[in-house]
Order: C-alpha cells, then structure tokens, then sequence
C-alpha cells in the first residue's frame, strides 16, 4: 500500500508536479491536452480488445465427460430459485427515481439534480442483489450483511486511489462547475465511489447465477510461471513511478501497474488471488470480474451521458469513435478494472481482518468465491 502512492509520488517529485495537480475539487472547464490520435496504437488497442472479446464470448472448449455408458454428462441441476426480495424492489425503485432525475432537466434545485449519481448506484446494487437472490436463493445482501456493507469504504478508498493516478494522467476529468466546496465534494465523491466495488461484484454474483458462464472458462489453458509474484511485483514497481514521467505513453499503465503490483504482492505473501485458479486451467475467477467490470462500465458510461455532474474522457492515441463519453477502445481498460478491484478488496480486507480468518468461501451460486473473505 505504501509502495501504490509512494512511488507515483516519487516520479511526479522528480519531473516536477504541475500546478494542477494540488487543485481540489479538481474541476476544469476545458480538456487536458494530451497526444494527437494515432492509428497505429488505436490499432493494438482495439486488437488487444477483440481477443479478449472473442475469449469472453467464445471461452475455452471442456473436454468430454463421459459416464459408463459413454454419454456425456449431464449439466449440474439449476440452483435454488427464491422470491424476488423487497430490498430489491426498493432498489429498482431508486435507481428508476434517480435516473428520471439524473437525466430530466427539470430545473430542479440543486441538491436533487447534482446528487442523483450515488441513489441510482445504490438502487441498482440493491436491484441486482435482488435478482441474484431471485435466481440463486441467496445473495450478499441477504446472507453476507457484513461482508456487503464493507465493500462500501473499501470501494471508496480504492477509487480515491484511480483518482490520484488520474492527477498525473490526466485521462478523465469533471467539466461541470458546482458550487461544491473541498469538505462538500470529499464527502460526497466518497459516496459516489463506494458504489464502485459493490456494483462490480454484484453484476459478478449474478453471472455466477448462469451455468454456461460458469463453465465457460474453467477448462482453459494451465499456466504455471515461476516465481510469478515477485515478476508482477517488479513490473508493477517499476511502472507506478514511470507514470508521471511519461503520462500519455503510459496511460493504460494506470489500470495495469496497480494490478501486478496488488497482485504480486498477494502472491509473495502466499494470500488468496484471483489469478491462483489459473495454474489449474480455471480462468472463471479472472473473466467473470473482467466481464462483470465491463458490464459495469457499460451502464457507468450510459448514465454519464445526460448527467450533472459528468465526467468526460481526454486520452491520448486512442480518443476517437465514442461509445457515449468513453473512446471505443478505452472499454477494454474495464477488463484489468475487475481483477485490481478484486485484488484491492483482498489487500484492505487482508489488513483489516483476523488473523486466521481466511476460510474458503462459497458466493451465492456454490462456486468459489476468491475474492471475499468470510464473515465471523
């Protein structure tokens, strides 16, 4: 943790800080000015994204299981399914309520229109625990209460964190002035960003709920690198601090140094990854949260597109053909966003809990879930 802010800190300190970057609330009123579009690393990009889309749609081929008579087996029975819960009718009610908000232009004051974002956030994630628990008879809401109620500041202190890296980036910014003050924007953009890490895994659980997607992925290639740790460990050290100092020919490093960092660091310290199933041949872990953060960055994306306040996107290389804000391309950063999520969740909840707690766990659908760790 203190290697994740210090040595980007020490990079900007040896190229300089811009002025900008101590600027808090860090609202602007005209885009960063980065790298003119190139084709050749929009091409890499995108081809980068199409394998990964073809992985994610296409999955890996299960070899043929056979019973004494030679059949194929059978898929395992459907699990449990339960009533659709109040709290997740309640939570499409919000989410309904705040997107009318969000997007009406009613003139409304400004409390109601400027702080729809973390309503309609916290309505879906209560929607979509809904539908999970309606699909699979449990949830995190329902039977993980503790576990579901500390992914809220662990979310907020992990994206605090992206907002950090994005100071010496300089990929998004918030174009919309409002009369929040330093106290007023740091209260409430934790609140916003609490909602990042829940909606993620949420959207995960509910694809855990579907038995294709579950076994889409769990016989895929076994890759068993030595001392892979320490390797992702020293890639991510090096990257972090490198940032500053190259921001636009390294602005994907922004979402793949923290990730081999945290997850190196997860490695040496023999602790739980999402990246472990991997020596097996069983990549589920991994693409269900890359998937799960797409789907995520889907509706982020869609919201964000008649809302105020907004984000906007500056990034260089690659800004061109918009998927409603986002550049095209730029979705494939939600593939790498799900893991780090996941690997952030497993470092503060690594710090904060028992010594000893860190039993298997078993998510709402019976698959095992890697990156929560128990309750008491």
């Amino acid at each position: 943790m203190a290697l994740l802010w210090g040595l980007p800190l020490a990079g900007g300190a040896a190229c300089g800080f811009d002025a900008r970057f101590f600027r808090f609330p860090p609202l602007v009123t005209h885009p960063p000015i980065h790298a003119p579009f190139s084709w050749p690393v929009f091409a890499v990009f995108a081809v980068i994204g199409l394998l990964a889309a073809a992985i994610l749609i296409v999955g890996f081929k299960p070899p043929r299981l056979c019973g004494t008579d030679g059949s194929v087996s059978s898929a395992p029975p459907p699990p449990p399914k339960g009533p659709f819960p109040r709290h997740g009718r309640l939570g499409l009610g919000l989410l309904l309520v705040a997107w009318f908000l969000a997007w009406s232009r009613l003139d409304l004051p400004g409390p109601a229109e400027q702080h729809t974002f973390f309503p309609l956030w916290l309505g879906f994630i209560f929607f979509l625990d809904g539908l999970t628990y309606r699909r699979a008879g449990r949830s995190l809401f329902a039977n993980r209460r503790s576990t579901f109620l500390l992914m809220f500041p662990v979310s907020a202190l992990s994206w605090w964190y992206f907002e950090f890296l994005n100071r010496f980036v300089r990929n998004w910014w918030y174009p919309d002035r409002l009369d929040f003050g330093p106290v007023h924007y740091l209260v409430y953009s934790s609140l916003c960003f609490s909602t990042v890490l829940p909606a993620i895994f949420e959207i995960r659980e509910l694809l855990m709920t579907v038995p294709a997607l579950r076994r889409r992925w769990s016989h895929g290639p076994r890759v068993r690198l030595p001392r892979a740790g320490a390797i992702f460990f020293i890639l991510g050290a090096a990257l972090l601090p490198l940032i500053p100092l190259f921001p636009d020919p390294l602005f994907f490093a922004v979402w793949l140094a923290p990730l081999a960092l945290l997850a190196g660091a997860l490695g040496l310290a023999g602790a739980k990854s999402p990246f472990a199933p991997i020596r097996a041949g069983n990549w589920t872990p991994i693409l269900t949260l890359a998937l799960a953060a797409l789907v995520c960055g889907f509706f982020w994306e869609l919201w964000n597109a008649f809302s105020s306040p907004r984000w906007a996107y500056a990034v260089p290389y690659v800004g061109r053909f918009r998927v409603f804000a986002m550049p095209a391309v730029g979705y494939a950063g939600y593939l790498p966003f799900g893991p780090v999520c996941a690997c952030f969740w497993l470092a503060w909840t690594g710090l904060l809990r028992r010594r000893g707690s860190g039993a298997r766990v078993q998510d709402s659908a019976g698959s095992d879930l890697l990156f929560l760790n128990p309750e008491p």
